[in-house]
């Protein structure tokens, strides 16, 4: 079975990004990590083949994977992680802000 060509698009204030990064950094995940705060090629990249202008989003041979818990949970299923629910090593005060699932829009709006 071949491995999936994985890329994850994120932005600098999302919540959700920041949940799904913490959890690749604690499980030792490694993929490619585009931001769309930092290049408008990314951002035209996501909207276009993403039918969405939501981040996070996790392309999986080409096909888009939004939510951040659906993103967490793939990741933990091909990752060989072993509990996906494992708490992640992010700051207290931020854990609390960040509700089960969610995701955020380009222009800045958070949906939990």
């Amino acid at each position: 079975m071949a491995t999936p060509d994985l890329q994850l698009y994120i932005k600098t204030a999302c919540p959700f990004c920041h949940k799904v990064t913490s959890f690749m950094e604690a499980h030792n995940i490694v993929l490619p990590v585009h931001n769309i705060s930092e290049s408008d090629e990314d951002r035209d990249f996501l909207i276009e083949h993403g039918g969405k202008r939501q981040v996070p989003c996790l392309f999986i041979d080409g096909g888009a994977l939004y939510e951040s818990s659906d993103i967490i949970a793939y990741l933990s299923k091909t990752g060989n992680v072993a509990d996906a629910t494992e708490a992640v090593d992010t700051p207290q005060e931020d854990v609390s802000a960040i509700p089960e699932g969610g995701s955020c829009t380009i222009g800045g709006g958070c949906s939990f």
